[in-house]
């Protein structure tokens, strides 16, 4: 999408069509997502403040002069966002001659057994994953890889393979029902 197209998507969004408004979300989203993940270092609230940015942009979107700054704008919002949950979530400095050995010890095993949970929750996903994509067709776990995992398009795929798009979203409703039934059968 260029320059063009966004500024008359937000002239659209300025004369009420609200649908002009999610296209604009759907090309912007991931990007301000990463965004605001990189600067406060947590995923789930990184998608509140990104929610919140694109809420605080349409309320906002009659004040902005130059439709062409539109992305510039909207990553001032993120950063803004970002730096105002930074402020508030700022955790207090004890001293750790304040706290007992004993209460540290229990914080870094309490700590390290989370750890050791999430990592091993998050292999079997993996190895589950890994085990269904095995038992799919080599040219249905390619598909499934590239657009799950590469986040390709069904277009960029069919390019890249040499095959119609239909082909590739055949073979990825079939590679899905297969999944679908491997994990029923599990």
């Amino acid at each position: 999408m260029d320059k063009e197209n966004e500024a008359q998507l937000i002239n659209d969004v300025l004369d009420g069509d609200d649908t002009a408004f999610n296209t604009l979300v759907r090309k912007y989203q991931k990007s301000i997502h990463a965004f605001v993940w990189q600067k406060i270092g947590d995923f789930h609230f990184a998608e509140e403040i990104t929610q919140d940015t694109f809420l605080k942009a349409h309320t906002n979107l009659s004040t902005l002069n130059d439709p062409s700054q539109f992305s510039g704008w909207l990553y001032a919002i993120a950063n803004r966002l970002s730096i105002n949950w930074i402020q508030r979530n700022k955790s207090t400095v004890h001293s750790l001659e304040d706290i007992s050995v004993w209460e540290i010890e229990k914080s870094s095993y309490r700590h390290y057994v989370l750890e050791e949970r999430e990592r091993e929750a998050t292999e079997d996903r993996y190895q589950r994953v890994e085990n269904l994509l095995e038992r799919l067709p080599k040219n249905e776990q390619t598909v499934i890889t590239l657009y799950y995992f590469g986040e390709m398009t069904t277009k960029e795929i069919a390019n890249l393979l040499g095959v119609s798009v239909n082909t590739i979203t055949s073979r990825l409703q079939r590679a899905r029902k297969r999944m679908q039934k491997m994990i029923k059968n599990t």
